[in-house]
């Protein structure tokens, strides 16, 4: 009689493990979904430390994730993964997520964001970097042809360091205003859908 107990015990643990189990992650701004993620697809996001992690995706709750982090050294000519498996993110520890052509890789002992990385979308110039080292560059230029011609009267050079005050002045609002990210509140969230 104990054996039969404890198999209906096992298969209701089992039935109820499965249960708790959802199909499909859902990104979404409002009501619009943005991407979709299955078991085993390959997700990246920003914790609250602003630590990224990117993995696969082992298992979807209502309201968590499950992540075997997935870290790629690229050596000579092949590459190498490695797995970290076990992690457990509830949806409110997620801070953010990579906007659409935003590539995060292990670089220099953690995840981050790829600059370098070709299709990144404009970044230098979204960012704001090419306008401020631009600037930074014409006004030293400036200021070094003034000493070399013996002539730095700042009465004279007052358009174009005002010139690349304000060029330096719009790079950096560039680089105040522009996110990389989408970051998770009440317009963008995730939902769990269950297939079963």
């Amino acid at each position: 009689m104990t054996k039969i107990y404890l198999i209906l015990l096992l298969s209701l643990l089992v039935r109820e493990g499965f249960s708790q189990s959802d199909d499909l992650l859902l990104f979404k701004k409002g009501h619009r979904t943005i991407t979709t993620y299955a078991k085993g697809s390959l997700i990246t996001f920003q914790l609250p430390g602003r630590q990224w992690v990117q993995g696969r995706l082992t298992r979807i709750t209502h309201d968590s994730i499950y992540v075997s982090e997935e870290i790629v050294y690229y050596n000579f000519g092949h590459n190498d993964t490695l797995h970290y498996s076990g992690f457990n993110y509830a949806f409110s520890d997620i801070y953010a997520m990579p906007k659409k052509g935003i590539q995060v890789d292990y670089m220099n002992g953690s995840f981050q964001i790829n600059k370098n990385a070709g299709h990144i979308h404009f970044y230098w110039i979204r960012g704001g970097w090419l306008f401020r080292t631009g600037a930074a560059g014409y006004a030293t230029l400036d200021v070094i042809n003034g000493l070399i011609r013996n002539d730095l009267s700042f009465k004279k050079e007052r358009t174009a360091l005002g010139i690349a005050a304000g060029v330096f002045l719009f790079g950096y609002i560039l680089k105040w205003t522009y996110h990389a990210t989408y970051r998770m509140g009440k317009k963008y969230h995730f939902e769990s859908m269950s297939l079963h």
